[in-house]
């Protein structure tokens, strides 16, 4: 174990010791300042508000300060802050992994066991999974199988974002920053009240950047940011048992894509005999390729809810719609091999009908769900273009498209036997019909505007392709209070993530696989407190997890081809174990501290892959490999102290991050691995007067200036690895006023 890990974990174990010797006192602000301590956390994980500590789930939640001060900007800048949470993007789609759970596959037509919710509405397509944060209410990770409310391709857990909603009176915020590479941050957002029990709240952001690396090959700067995303939210609350919410909104991201650093495999080289010039500067790139993370999404949720008695009855309708042009440069050189064209379009449509009772000790809601989804998903892939057509070029043109309908009936109920216990049982059907249609060709002189396009040479014959899957997820737990302030539970979960077909690069007819639904049964026991009278939050979980058929994509080798194939299939089951602690303590009134760490431990049970051994000329057998996306530790500590001066107030906060090693593909080899683990630093401080509410912060990430590996690909195939690094030492300052 790295020393600098050591050093973290030890200093984030004193955590409760710290809390211990401290004395009684608290700055949370709410109704808990006058007690002291941590304040209470409502989260919706059970579709109704609750206090985080009566969940009998594993879920961490962010509210809007934690949200600001962690300096969240996109949905997927959360992974660092959550035990056991990876999260990273290859050809623009998110892959994110909880507890080992995830998806490895670049192709957009992909579907992954992670869902993502914004305001309780799925965001199914990957194209419009990455958006920029602001104005939230909370954000809340929910890990582990959410089959029963969340429904299918939850297998993993669910991820939800919550914004602000409209307030009864006029007030707002605003937001200016600037940062290392001419960095440039604006947000702002108001509520507006038009009538009695009417509102409106508007907000709305925009983020540029240059690029954070140099590309040597045009002298230009890379990875440039530029984004703006914009949403309102309409409330209309004729009594105290109505509550209408209306929500649209929207995003442009014209982003660079994260380029790569290869490594060459063939002595050191790719096929053209390049090979990096500067392959320890992680600062330097040398690719000639078009770079681009273009996408652009609007949406509109309508959210009905009606009291009427112990009855709740509750309408949320959404529409959802992604256009994605990704351009990627594989081969991260001043050659043309392996250059991608991603082009994404997705609709989807989504209604939910839900019916609560709370009364007594009994909590139950039932519902009805339907999801629609249209995708279109083409992609150009340039995979050998300094050679000619004869001479081997594969300008392989890809088309696909994808329908999805799902209807599910769900209940979930739980009832207090006992003043102290409670036992809960949820159940969900779901009929899942997918109809896709894809083709492969190779088009001579597709990538040359200088002659026209050749006869189509089909790889894989056009065709339709349907079937329709049905599953019945379930949940069984219990949960007990042993003392006022401590809350056990156990649980066993049964999830799903629906079956499809893989039409995403591929050449053969083979590839073309129909893969069954993936099942995956969780065995959870957990201990949620709130002690030393409440100067310190305390949250332990510890599961098991039972996973069979599992849909896995792997890079394939046949013996006397260069060309590798793409294999998606039920190829594995697999064990999950681990553990994860959550604390949040006040030792006093003027510190605050903070600790996550996850412990993990997922591995194939058995898988038989398709690749060859090229020494053996055998399958390669992956049992007993560790998965994709799953470290052994990740581990998240900060401190933050808030002192006064004068009639002012400062905030002094340090974060640590720490993410075990982990692979990027199921054979566990080295060179595709993040190659060892990492720890990130990150420092804010803020000068503010809450009276006035203005504050000037000033922030630094990556302080240390390290060096990490986010991510890398398997195409040796073709003579290369890329590896992507994550962002180099960033800071800057920013101004806030609220008013």
């Amino acid at each position: 174990m790295p020393s600098q890990f050591r050093i973290a974990l030890c200093a984030a174990a004193a955590v409760p010791a710290l809390a211990a010797a401290a004395p009684a006192l608290g700055q949370q602000a709410g109704e808990e300042a006058a007690q002291g301590g941590v304040g209470d956390i409502v989260v919706t994980a059970q579709k109704r508000a609750q206090n985080l500590q009566d969940v009998p789930i594993s879920v961490t939640a962010f509210d809007d300060t934690a949200i600001r001060e962690a300096g969240f900007t996109n949905s997927l800048s959360i992974g660092d802050q959550v035990p056991n949470l990876e999260i990273k993007t290859f050809g623009g789609v998110p892959n994110i992994f909880i507890r080992g759970v995830g998806n490895n596959d670049f192709n957009a037509s992909s579907i992954g066991p992670i869902s993502i919710y914004r305001d309780d509405v799925v965001v199914a397509s990957t194209g419009s999974q990455i958006f920029s944060l602001f104005d939230l209410e909370r954000i809340e990770v929910v890990r582990g199988p959410q089959g029963t409310l969340f429904g299918k391709n939850t297998t993993g857990g669910a991820i939800q974002f919550f914004s602000k909603l409209p307030g009864d009176s006029f007030e707002g915020n605003a937001r200016f920053g600037y940062g290392r590479f001419d960095l440039f941050e604006a947000e702002a957002a108001a509520s507006l009240p038009l009538a009695e029990g009417l509102s409106l709240r508007v907000a709305g952001i925009v983020r540029r950047r240059d690029g954070e690396k140099l590309n040597l090959f045009t002298g230009d700067r890379a990875i440039d940011v530029d984004e703006a995303a914009a949403r309102a939210i309409l409330r209309w609350r004729p009594s105290g048992d109505t509550d209408i919410r209306l929500s649209v909104g929207g995003g442009r991201d014209r982003s660079d894509y994260l380029e790569n650093k290869p490594v060459g495999t063939i002595n050191g080289a790719d096929l053209f005999g390049y090979s990096d010039p500067f392959p320890n500067d992680a600062r330097l790139l040398n690719f000639n390729g078009e770079s681009r993370n273009h996408s652009d999404n609007v949406f509109a949720n309508l959210s009905i809810a009606q009291s009427f008695g112990n009855f709740t009855f509750k309408s949320l309708s959404g529409y959802d719609k992604s256009d994605v042009d990704n351009r990627v440069d594989v081969d991260g050189g001043p050659f043309r091999i392996n250059h991608i064209n991603f082009l994404t379009e997705a609709e989807q449509l989504t209604q939910e009908f839900q019916l609560a009772y709370d009364s007594g000790p009994l909590n139950a809601i039932a519902g009805l769900y339907y999801f629609q989804e249209d995708v279109d998903a083409d992609s150009n892939a340039d995979l050998l273009g300094e050679l000619s057509f004869a001479d081997g070029a594969l300008p392989l043109i890809t088309r696909a498209s994808r329908k999805n309908k799902a209807y599910a009936i769900f209940g979930q109920a739980t009832y207090s036997v006992l003043p102290t216990l409670r036992l809960t049982l949820g159940g969900r059907y779901t009929i899942d019909k997918v109809r896709v249609a894809h083709r492969a060709d190779l088009i001579p002189g597709f990538f040359d505007a200088d002659i026209p396009d050749g006869a189509p040479v089909n790889l894989v014959p056009f065709a339709r392709l349907g079937d329709t899957f049905k599953s019945f997820s379930w949940r069984v737990s219990a949960d007990v209070d042993l003392t006022d302030d401590i809350m056990a539970y156990a649980s066993i979960d049964r999830g799903f993530k629906a079956g499809g077909f893989n039409i995403g690069l591929i050449t053969s007819i083979e590839e073309r696989t129909r893969v069954d639904p993936e099942y995956l049964t969780s065995y959870e026991i957990g201990l949620k407190s709130t002690l030393l009278d409440r100067r310190l939050r305390l949250n332990l979980s510890a599961f098991y997890y039972d996973y069979t058929d599992l849909q896995v994509l792997s890079v394939n080798r046949q013996a006397g081809s260069a060309v590798p194939t793409l294999g998606l299939d039920n190829a594995a089951d697999a064990t999950i174990k681990g553990i994860e602690v959550e604390a949040t303590a006040v030792p006093a009134d003027w510190l605050d501290l903070g600790l996550n760490l996850g412990i993990l431990d997922a591995k194939y049970k058995n898988y038989l892959s398709g690749a060859i051994d090229p020494v053996t000329g055998d399958p390669r057998d992956f049992s007993g490999n560790r998965m994709p996306g799953a470290p052994k530790f990740t581990l998240s500590t900060f401190a933050q102290a808030t002192l006064p001066v004068g009639d002012f107030e400062t905030r002094w906060r340090i974060e640590y991050n720490y993410t075990g090693k982990k692979y990027y593909n199921n054979a566990q080899d080295e060179l595709i691995s993040s190659g060892e683990g990492y720890g990130l630093l990150n420092l804010r401080v803020a000068f503010a007067d809450p009276g006035r509410g203005w504050e000037l912060a000033a922030w630094a990430r990556n302080v240390t200036g390290k060096a990490y590996i986010v991510d890398a690909t398997d195409t040796s195939g073709f003579g290369f690895v890329p590896r992507y690094y994550g962002e180099r030492a960033t800071w800057g300052a920013e101004f806030s006023i609220r008013f």
